[in-house]
């Protein structure tokens, strides 16, 4: 089952690299516009912004942190 975070990845991304080198207010706008889950409030919002903030290199993703005091599954 995916996470709002799986199918909000892709869909960031794409947004992304079809605006390199362009403004912040266009990027910011192709962004806005390519929200896929109608209203835009609550759980799913919240990842969607999160997951461009990660992308765009202004927060780095939780998941992705790893820890060298944890210890592995095997």
């Amino acid at each position: 089952m995916k996470t709002w975070r799986d199918s909000a990845r892709p869909i960031i991304s794409k947004v992304l690299k079809d605006t390199e080198g362009k403004s912040e207010e266009e990027i910011k706008k192709a962004l806005y516009n390519a929200y896929p889950w109608g209203e835009r409030a609550m759980h799913p919002y919240k990842i969607w912004l999160d997951e461009i903030k990660v992308q765009r290199g202004l927060k780095k993703n939780k998941i992705e942190i790893e820890d060298p005091d944890q210890l592995k599954l095997l």
